[in-house]
């Protein structure tokens, strides 16, 4: 057996096999650390805490990428709801004066005239010019599609939280067995 194939069985064991539905394991709890060490001939302590670590530091990781995600998501819902509401605003109205930033403390006023479109930034670059009503849309399914990320990115982190807890109360347990272990 190889030494991947050595780590997969190790981390293998400590994972119940069951997912929630983007693909994160659950972790088994670990009731009683000899019985779960004498369940599998080739698991040792040192193995076992090992996989604890190693499953620890991906839990970790996957959570700071899902905060990262959070982070953005919510930065862009309002960026998203107050477009919207310009859009909608410029539907109804057929000219409008305001001002604008032309820089950080400089601003200007402007006449706009609604002449029926707006342009919208896709990303990396690219700005496409949308009839209003399209751009409603667009911009309706974006903010939709926001939300529902922030909603999936909340549910994930409640889930990560709950195996990392889980790894670390593990890992405690195995360290204390192995602590009463080698003092008898």
């Amino acid at each position: 057996m190889s030494e991947e194939e050595v780590a997969d069985v190790k981390l293998a064991t400590v994972l119940t096999g069951e997912t929630n539905p983007r693909g994160i394991p659950f972790v088994v709890f670990i009731e009683n650390v000899e019985n779960f060490l004498r369940a599998d001939e080739k698991l040792t302590v040192e193995s076992l805490i090992g996989a604890l670590n190693e499953l620890h530091q991906k839990l970790k990781h996957l959570e700071g990428n899902k905060m990262r995600t959070k982070v953005s998501m919510k930065a862009k819902i309002p960026e998203i709801t107050r477009t919207l509401e310009l859009v909608k605003f410029l539907r109804k109205n057929e000219d409008v004066t305001t001002h604008y930033s032309l820089s950080e403390m400089l601003y200007a006023k402007a006449r706009v005239s609604a002449d029926g479109s707006v342009y919208l930034w896709l990303g990396a670059n690219v700005m496409v010019e949308y009839p209003y009503d399209e751009a409603v849309d667009i911009l309706e399914l974006s903010l939709n599609n926001a939300k529902e990320r922030l909603r999936v990115c909340d549910e994930d982190l409640d889930h990560l939280r709950d195996q990392i807890i889980t790894v670390e109360v593990n890992m405690a347990r195995v360290f204390n067995y192995n602590v009463k272990r080698r003092r008898k």
